[in-house]
Parts: C-alpha cells; structure tokens; sequence
C-alpha cells in the first residue's frame, strides 16, 4: 500500500505546492506550471492506495467516504489498476459529497488542474468552499486564493482575508503571512515566531 503523509502542525501547518502533489497524480508534469495564484493543499490524512480494491470498491458503496477517497487515490496514482484520473475526480467528488473535507480538496485539484475532467475554476473553488465549511484549512486556504484573484469565483479580498485568517488561526503559516500582508500590506513579511 502506498502512504503518503504530511507533517502538520495544529491542524495544517504544511502547505505543499499543488503543482508537487497534482492530486495525487504520476503522470509527467504539463510543460504548464501553474500561476503563482494557484491553490496549495495541505494534508493532515494519511493518504494510501486501497491494498484490497475489491473490499474498498465495497465498503465506499456503502458509504464510507475514508474509502472512496483511497479508491480515488488508487485510480489518481494507477496503484495495481491502470490510471484513471477521471474516475478519481468522481471518486473524490462523491467522497466529497459524504463530507471528507481533504476529498473536496483534491476534487478542486482535480478541476482547477484538469486532472481527469476539463479545468473549471468554477467548480475547483465551489469545492474548496465546501472543504472550508466543514472546516478545514486547507479549503480555506484554497478558496482564499480563489476569492483574492478572481479564480472562478469574483475578486472578495475582504472574504479571502479572512479565510487566510481562519487558515492561520488552524496553523498554516503561510496563510498567516497572507492574512497579515491583506490586512496591512505596509508589513513586514511573516517571520516564524512572530512579527519582529
């Protein structure tokens, strides 16, 4: 089985460039690289392939988000079955849609990268919206970029400084020098540790 998991301070303090991770993804890199406004994720799951298809085929048909969404790593990654990353983008919607919050998270990757399905930065940001309801930071984070450049969704700096706030007050560092530098941008960067 294959496990990947990201370090985390109170909720989510690592943020991992979307571009690295794509959703889970292997197939080679478009020669594309995303905009610097590009949403980031950070995970505080363990994320693996189902080590029995069969049984996690099973159980996410009776409900079980934790397994639709390790199915949908499965079909993203081609883990013993051929890649399929338009299946992972319905797994994880439907994951999603069960209130897996790190589901909704990769199924905004999956549409704001074209992972599978066509980009729609529409969709990408309802979906991070639906994992910061939940809440969750990485989602909040994400639709704070999404809100801050217009991505999908109309400029709201206002609201997308306070999703950075929310994501900050979660641990994620970098939201915290967002939040700072939208609040005040006559401030110095963040420092770890605190303002000097």
């Amino acid at each position: 089985m294959i496990r990947r998991t990201l370090a985390f301070g109170a909720l989510a303090a690592a943020l991992v460039p979307a571009a690295r991770l794509a959703a889970c993804s292997r197939s080679s890199p478009s020669a594309e690289q995303p905009a610097p406004s590009s949403s980031v994720i950070s995970l505080g799951v363990t994320l693996g392939a189902c080590p029995d298809l069969a049984a996690c085929e099973r159980e996410c048909d009776a409900g079980s988000a934790d397994r639709c969404r390790r199915l949908a790593v499965t079909y993203a990654l081609g883990e013993g079955v051929t890649q399929d990353e338009a299946r992972a983008a319905r797994l994880y919607e439907h994951a999603c849609a069960m209130k897996d919050p790190s589901a909704c998270v990769f199924a905004g990757q999956m549409h704001e990268f074209a992972r599978g399905v066509p980009k729609d930065d529409a969709k990408a940001a309802d979906f991070y919206g639906r994992a910061c309801e939940m809440p969750w930071a990485p989602g909040c984070y994400n639709e704070a970029i999404m809100l801050e450049n217009g991505r999908g969704v109309p400029v709201d700096r206002a609201r997308a400084a306070d999703l950075y706030q929310m994501a900050c007050t979660a641990g994620a560092k970098t939201a915290c020098e967002k939040a700072r530098a939208m609040h005040d941008p006559a401030l110095p960067p963040f420092l770890e540790g605190g303002l000097p």
